[in-house]
């Protein structure tokens, strides 16, 4: 008896450790993608310089920071069918192609001077495309292949390696400043691993599989994710599971492409799927319009308006390293707290630093700050950036993403997964084009302010509308958005 509790034991332990790999090795091609989201913050001001010849204008620099968020959705819209039609794989070879064609445009640019602006455009339109095809393979992969206990965890990790792009690409701009050219290419080695990664490495998803009636492959590769060498109770329970809980129920997808059209906007029409997907919309609006991803856009323009005394790329450096600590404490605190108390201190927290810095910035407008008490609070305002974005990076900037993950019927979950992250990415657009504007006419400290009280906002959304899913099954959740087998109690998914 004792050695079979051992052995269960060492085939669990197995059995986590592959999950933990497959988990770092599909978010690897998350990490080149990202790198688009900051890379406008360190490549503006070397655009617009006066010592370029090339240089842009401001409104040229607002759409070479925005394009790639116009872009985004239209990867989210596509990410979703190709991930459902071809596999969870292949959608991650899509995401990896597409980002190294982005980088090598970008770079590219350099080279033709009189046509510097529009390629560089179009080099921001791929990447932006493939930040979008990233939003959904990697995150459903993990919730696919998790046990419920760690899923919360797996589903977090996307938001690491977004963090670790943007802090490399943070580093890279530090480190070469004006070489933006230098810093493309760089980024362009990191897909290039990531198709390798996912050709030799990542087996296909077995509910996938067992999707389109590939049982055999489903479970051989369940026994891949378990660490097995062949099938074994576990296994087949797994496998068994999967068809009776009609997780991939006449999932052939063999059907004429207008007829999958039909079934799909049917199943739409089913509580199921429309209560999940206005709350994972309304917070996509919350996580985008208090600033989080906008900021990472600016971040030199948001530092140096802030009030920061010291080298604006050394701070956003600062930020990067806080992002990415914050990230990788998520992915332990999650299984603890879940999502909904980690959703409200986020909220709480950025609407706090938000509201603190306009103050403090308006009061130095209005010189009712003397010089003493500034040069005593010279730190304050990257204090407060560095608290914004630990705290938002716990709550708002990742769970929409890890939300939309689990929501959604399985049939449903690639399309409605994209097509949420796109209407996401779509408010990201509309917030990082208009951010010129609203300095402009609210001044730095109302757009500070405009950020703390559309956090505070959000976190009464999250109060009153946001179901924990932590620790419940897909079926589970499946069944609270559909009306059944549901108590409310606490908000919780019973």
């Amino acid at each position: 008896m004792c050695q079979n509790e051992v052995c269960e034991k060492q085939k669990s332990e197995r059995s986590v450790k592959r999950q933990i790999l497959l988990g770092l090795l599909t978010n690897f091609s998350s990490i080149a993608p990202s790198m688009s989201l900051g890379f406008s913050a360190v490549a503006i001001p070397a655009l617009v310089s006066i010592t370029n010849p090339n240089a842009l204008t401001d409104n040229q620099a607002s759409w070479f920071a925005s394009i790639a968020s116009l872009a985004t959705p239209f990867g989210c819209f596509f990410a979703g069918p190709i991930a459902d039609r071809y596999g969870r794989k292949t959608a991650l070879f899509c995401v990896n192609l597409t980002c190294f064609l982005g980088w090598i445009v970008i770079a590219a640019a350099h080279f033709f001077s009189g046509l510097q602006f529009p390629i560089l455009l179009l080099g921001r339109i791929l990447t932006g495309l493939s930040t979008g095809l990233s939003s959904v393979p990697a995150t459903i992969y993990m919730a696919e292949i998790s046990s419920p206990k760690l899923r919360g965890v797996f589903t977090t990790w996307s938001s690491i390696s977004f963090a670790i792009g943007v802090l490399i690409i943070y580093m890279l701009g530090y480190a070469l400043k004006d070489s933006w050219m230098i810093m493309a290419l760089f980024t362009a080695v990191f897909p290039c691993i990531g198709i390798l990664l996912n050709a030799l490495f990542i087996p296909e998803s077995p509910s996938w599989l067992i999707a389109k009636n590939r049982v055999d492959e489903a479970k051989l590769n369940m026994c891949y994710v378990f660490g097995v060498k062949e099938s074994n109770y576990q296994v087949e329970q797994e496998i068994e599971s999967l068809i009776k809980t009609k997780t991939v129920k006449n999932g052939t997808n063999k059907s004429p492409m207008s007829v999958q059209l039909r079934k799909k906007i049917k199943m739409m029409m089913k509580p199921a799927f429309y209560n999940a997907f206005v709350i994972v919309v309304v917070f996509f609006f919350f996580q985008q319009f208090s600033g989080t991803f906008s900021i990472v856009f600016y971040a030199i323009s948001i530092v140096e308006n802030a009030g920061v005394k010291f080298d604006p790329y050394l701070a956003i450096v600062l930020i990067g390293v806080v992002r990415m600590f914050s990230a990788i404490l998520l992915s332990y605190i999650t299984k603890k707290f879940g999502r909904r108390p980690l959703a409200i201190f986020s909220g709480l927290g950025m609407s706090v630093c938000m509201l603190v810095l306009g103050g403090y910035i308006l009061l130095i407008e209005q010189g009712k700050v003397s010089g003493d008490v500034q040069s005593k609070l010279l730190f304050l305002p990257v204090l407060l950036l560095l608290l914004y974005f630990f705290t938002s990076t716990l709550g708002f900037l990742p769970l929409p993403f890890a939300f939309a993950a689990e929501v959604f019927p399985t049939k449903l979950r690639g399309t409605a997964t994209g097509l949420s992250s796109g209407i996401g990415y779509f408010f990201n657009f509309i917030t990082v084009k208009i951010y010129p504007a609203m300095v402009g006419s609210m001044y730095k400290q109302g757009v500070f302010f405009f950020y703390g009280a559309i956090s505070f906002i959000g976190t009464i959304f999250v109060l009153l509308c946001l179901p924990e899913t932590k620790g419940k099954s897909l079926a589970d959740i499946e069944e609270y958005f559909g009306g059944k087998k549901v108590r409310r109690k606490e908000n919780e998914v019973v």
